[in-house]
């Protein structure tokens, strides 16, 4: 090796996981690396919200670039077709909360008569697990509501400044920020003129473990606030409190007139107040416009990836291709009465089920965060019988091909003790979509003795990707 450039060429190891080139870098780069992260850990996990417990990893993914922008192109794609599937059901909003079985109370914000447009894919983040190197899309979200942008921003920063003090760190980099590309989008989707007044309202229900305090949450989000005003907008961060209605319904935020609400929290799931109430009857009245209308908020019912499932063989060969490579397989799980399921009068779905406990997943197909997840490896016959009679009596749950995931090997600090211990763990990457473009990455992934369910509330860690390329 010759120059400080070089010392940056990837060896000939195998790679530490798909898509992660970490254990290509040279060796020594490594070492100094993960010793100067065991150092400075506290400063670079330091004021990150989402994450709970004590272990912090002492390093980022390191994806192949080339890998980066092939799953960048993959969401792009199945984005469209989730898309495309929900207007083979629906002509407008309204006729796709009918098809999915969406009860109206869960929009509050929902313009029924809104067409299904190509505008609705402006923001977007899969939930991309890896099994045998194969990235698998076990979820997708299309929608406004995306945490994790400025976490996954704020990490890679602080996990780049730290390999450019090694040499040859120069050539690892940080991907474009999510929030940037975010705040780019709004303000071009929505045609916001320059100064455009836009509030971003804090939510309870829903928020990152570290944000339930509302002080605490408007001060995590001026960085985002600084963001938007960069773009030409102001951007102000309040509580719901602080809207109010003005003339013809008019959104006003401390008496003066809101153009656009990011919002970033589900309707539905938040309490009642006068607050909330403005905003309803602004977006009713057409009023402000919204980043993203609740429309987007559907095409992330995981029914949608059913029905990708059931349309594959209409879909051109290598759409129907990349559906089956990339999507496990998902089915709808019938609604029905819990009575009769002792005497074997099962139907057909439920007996598949019961029998293929380990090789499934069921889930609520309007959940997030982990909630409501069951994992048929990961119980006993008996729950997983329970598990899916109530979700037959409910209704509105989808079953989902198990993907047993590759690992990543981490080494992982006690942000308490100081203790560095490595593990093989768990993760799933969320590359954020803005604009059909992939920018930063937000990383879940488990820590040493967590459990399998990668969300921040069940304890998983959030982390991101930094770049590098093969040479």
């Amino acid at each position: 090796m010759d120059s400080q450039g070089d010392r940056l060429r990837l060896s000939s190891e195998a790679p530490g996981a798909p898509g992660d080139i970490w254990n290509l870098l040279p060796r020594d780069f490594r070492k100094t690396v993960t010793s100067l992260s065991a150092e400075r850990s506290r400063q670079i996990h330091d004021g990150i919200a989402g994450t709970k417990g004590d272990w912090r990893p002492l390093r980022p993914m390191v994806l192949d670039r080339a890998h980066y922008d092939q799953v960048g192109r993959i969401s792009a794609r199945l984005m469209r077709l989730v898309l495309d599937a929900c207007r083979r059901r629906a002509g407008n909003a309204g006729e796709l909360q009918d098809a999915l079985g969406v009860p109206a109370e869960q929009t509050p914000l929902l313009d029924r008569s809104a067409p299904l447009e190509d505008g609705l894919l402006v923001a977007a983040r899969p939930d991309v697990l890896y099994a045998d190197g194969v990235p698998y899309f076990v979820e997708f979200n299309i929608d406004g509501a995306l945490g994790g942008t400025l976490q996954a921003d704020l990490l890679a920063e602080r996990f780049r400044d730290l390999h450019r003090l090694v040499p040859g760190g120069e050539r690892v980099h940080a991907p474009a920020s999510a929030v940037d590309a975010r705040f780019a989008e709004i303000r071009t989707s929505l045609a916001l003129p320059e100064g455009a007044r836009v509030a971003i309202p804090v939510f309870r229900q829903g928020a990152a473990p570290g944000l339930e305090d509302a002080e605490a949450f408007l001060s995590w989000l001026g960085p985002m606030c600084d963001s938007g005003r960069r773009h030409g907008m102001d951007t102000v961060a309040c509580t719901m409190d602080r809207l109010t209605n003005g003339a013809d319904d008019d959104l006003l935020l401390d008496g003066r007139r809101v153009d656009a609400v990011f919002r970033l929290f589900l309707a539905h799931d938040q309490p009642a107040g006068p607050g909330l109430d403005a905003l309803v009857r602004a977006v009713k009245a057409g009023r402000v416009a919204m980043h993203t209308p609740e429309t987007t908020w559907l095409l992330s019912d995981k029914t949608t990836m059913a029905w990708l499932w059931q349309d594959r063989d209409q879909l051109p060969d290598p759409d129907r291709e990349l559906v089956e490579r990339h999507v496990p397989w998902t089915a709808l799980l019938p609604a029905g009465p819990e009575d009769g399921a002792a005497d074997g009068t099962e139907d057909d779905t439920l007996r598949r089920a019961l029998a293929r406990r380990a090789e499934l997943v069921l889930k609520p197909v309007g959940g997030y965060g982990g909630s409501g997840v069951v994992l048929g490896p990961e119980t006993t016959d008996e729950q997983w019988r329970r598990a899916l009679l109530r979700a037959r009596r409910e209704g509105r749950h989808v079953l989902q091909r198990h993907v047993r995931p590759d690992l990543l090997a981490l080494d992982f600090a006690d942000q308490r003790t100081g203790a560095v211990e490595r593990a093989e763990v768990p993760f799933v990457l969320g590359p954020f979509m803005f604009g059909g473009a992939p920018s930063g990455v937000l990383v879940r992934h488990g820590v040493p003795g967590g459990g399998p369910v990668l969300n921040a509330h069940h304890g998983a860690v959030m982390s991101t990707v930094l770049l590098a390329d093969r040479c």
